[in-house]
């Protein structure tokens, strides 16, 4: 029949494929999850938006007091400068975190694309760029630089049109 080595020699093929069996197993559950982890995040991100956007359209009072804060926020009363600054250091937290995702692969580059591109819409209100300015130091680097890069865009965009 079989030999000792033979047998042994079999049991080792035999275990060799199904090492390779289980990894290939792994590899695709690691695929799977990480697909999941992303679609998930990417939810998260976009609940995130509509957080901040909804009370523009569903609180009148809000309403008009971000065109008023984004218009002159010097003319702000005290409450409402602490309002302002509460609104706006979500907003660019928000697009912080935005950039972090985009970096670690859980945002792709047609979605971070989309989200900078509502970042500079935001900034072309001279408030937002002038608030950013004042506070830049409470957010990261890599934020402070998608900010400044904005806004020189937009400068030079001004500049094309004069």
């Amino acid at each position: 029949m079989f030999s000792l080595p033979a047998l042994g020699n079999i049991g080792e093929f035999v275990s060799g494929i199904a090492v390779i069996v289980s990894l290939i197993y792994l590899a695709r559950q690691t695929i799977h999850n990480t697909r999941s982890v992303q679609a998930a995040s990417f939810n998260s991100m976009v609940q995130n938006s509509i957080r901040l956007l909804e009370h523009s359209f569903r609180d009148s009072e809000f309403a008009s007091f971000y065109e008023r804060a984004e218009r002159d926020p010097d003319a702000l009363s005290p409450d409402e400068k602490v309002r302002w600054d509460s609104y706006m250091t979500s907003v660019f937290r928000h697009f912080g975190n935005l950039m972090y995702q985009h970096r670690v692969g859980a945002l792709d580059d047609q979605m971070w694309e989309a989200y900078r591109e509502t970042l500079k819409e935001h900034l072309r209100a001279p408030s937002w760029g002038i608030w950013y300015r004042k506070h830049s130091q409470i957010f990261s680097k890599a934020l402070t630089e998608q900010v400044e890069r904005s806004l020189k865009e937009i400068e030079a965009e001004v500049a094309d049109q004069a």
